[in-house]
């Protein structure tokens, strides 16, 4: 089972006044508390607020990383027009508004791209087809933009916005291992992609598995377990999920 992180959580400034509403924030935070990627580069990342000559999003010392969100641009706009929006006033409270379609006054539904049952079944000629834009269907240019995010000649870090559960809220002993084979076949063809275009930079994955962080690396295509990082010790990211909980 899996579902879509909410706006909050990964639409940048969705939350008006609240300075901490940036992805971008929590994926330091998940960096410093991976015990893997400290060993790799011991100098806690810092996230780099200037941008504006091509900077990697964070450094560990020289080692510098970026960050990519790779939901689907449909679903992220349906997620942006479809939740509920919420402020912080001049007395520090959260105020809750109607979603941008509720407060429009319109009725309508959003087709929106899952993007790993979109990759699931596509090949690396299939992908070099769409990034080419021969004869895109809808979900096709979804792929494309993330295939130019593919591309950057940057290291990597990759966060697929789901939360990822087990029916009946069960949690089988091998559950992260099981999901790490989950995503190796939806991403497979892509991750092809990458080490062929980009073979010289480092490529990480993230997703959320209940409310922890499982956090892969990438050998020879293939996906493997560096770290499991509990959501509590990004508060950034639990600060965002408030926001879930005041809605229901």
């Amino acid at each position: 089972m899996l579902r879509q992180l909410d706006a909050p959580v990964t639409v940048k400034n969705f939350v008006r006044n609240d300075p901490k509403c940036n992805y971008e924030f929590y994926m330091v935070e998940l960096l410093n508390h991976s015990a893997e990627m400290l060993r790799r580069h011991p100098p806690e990342f810092v996230w780099r607020m200037a941008q504006a000559h091509a900077e990697c999003d964070a450094y560990s010392g020289d080692y510098g990383i970026d960050f990519k969100l790779i939901a689907s641009q449909s679903s992220m706009k349906a997620s942006s027009m479809l939740s509920p929006r919420y402020e912080i006033d001049d007395n520090g409270m959260i105020v809750g508004y109607e979603s941008r379609q509720d407060q429009l006054g319109v009725e309508s539904e959003i087709t929106v791209t899952r993007m790993h049952a979109a990759l699931r079944q596509m090949t690396l000629a299939d992908l070099e087809r769409v990034r080419r834009g021969e004869d895109l269907q809808n979900y096709e240019k979804d792929v494309k933009v993330f295939l130019e995010k593919l591309e950057t000649k940057k290291n990597l870090l990759l966060f697929y916005p789901y939360e990822y559960r087990f029916s009946e809220n069960r949690r089988p002993d091998d559950g992260v291992e099981r999901l790490t084979d989950a995503l190796q076949f939806s991403f497979r063809s892509a991750i092809r992609y990458r080490s062929k275009l980009v073979p010289q930079y480092e490529t990480y994955l993230t997703t959320v598995y209940y409310d922890d962080f499982v956090l892969l690396g990438i050998t020879n295509n293939q996906l493997y377990l560096m770290d499991v990082v509990p959501g509590y010790q990004c508060p950034t990211f639990e600060h965002l999920r408030r926001y879930d909980w005041i809605g229901r």
